[in-house]
């Protein structure tokens, strides 16, 4: 059984306003601050998905969260609202959707395993684009070849792209611990349709890719309105 959750973080003391600006500034703590929420300990796998909803205007901070448990908090600041997740889902149906992705490919480097890299940044450099037509063509992968991407991937997590957009495209630069990670993040949205209800339930609760850890691979569906020809 999964559960679906709305986190909400309502910051009304200059302390927790400050918590509030941390949380929006950086993604690895909001991870650590949603892993409070659970009885699992840091140091296993991670208990959940997440995904921001910030309202930059407002003095809150909203999650989505999908999780095998239900979060809760004895912290006031916290409002959190959670419902039995079991999405029934049939072969054929059609779904709005949006989700948040890192893309990335695996390259085999001297005939050693496959290094994840950055899909953008290794097509750029594949492709021996001069320093004057970057900014061009790497448009051009983004809108056109991170949709057929997501589309190579929903062959094996259970749907069919029928339209798909990049929203938005950024370099999240982010630090963990002692380190600073660099990662790519593309909001992708559009229309589905399922071909393996199975295979995108796992989806739906497990997560589509990496970067789980910084909100990422949470996908959130609404049914599609009928086009008439269905």
């Amino acid at each position: 059984m999964s559960y679906f959750s709305r986190a909400t973080f309502n910051a009304r003391s200059r302390d927790e306003i400050k918590s509030l600006n941390r949380l929006r500034a950086q993604p690895y703590l909001q991870h650590q601050e949603l892993w409070r929420l659970y009885r699992q300990k840091n140091g296993a796998n991670q208990p959940f998905l997440f995904r921001e909803l910030a309202d930059p205007a407002s003095n809150q901070v909203q999650f989505f969260l999908v999780s095998a448990e239900p979060p809760a908090s004895t912290d006031s600041a916290w409002k959190i609202e959670s419902k039995v997740f079991d999405p029934q889902l049939l072969e054929g149906q059609a779904y709005q959707f949006s989700v948040r992705l890192n893309p990335t490919r695996s390259e085999r480097v001297s005939g050693e395993r496959g290094k994840r890299q950055d899909l953008v940044i290794s097509r750029l450099h594949e492709l021996a684009v001069p320093p004057d037509r970057r900014a061009e063509e790497r448009q051009r992968i983004i809108h056109e070849e991170l949709p057929r991407w997501l589309s190579k991937r929903g062959e094996r997590h259970g749907f069919t792209l029928e339209d798909c957009a990049v929203q938005s495209f950024e370099i999240l630069r982010v630090r963990k611990d002692a380190h600073e990670i660099t990662l790519s993040v593309a909001d992708f949205s559009g229309r589905l349709r399922v071909t393996d209800p199975d295979a995108l339930k796992v989806a739906l609760c497990s997560g589509i890719g990496h970067g789980r850890s910084f909100g990422l691979g949470l996908m959130l569906l609404r049914r599609a309105q009928s086009t008439g020809l269905e």
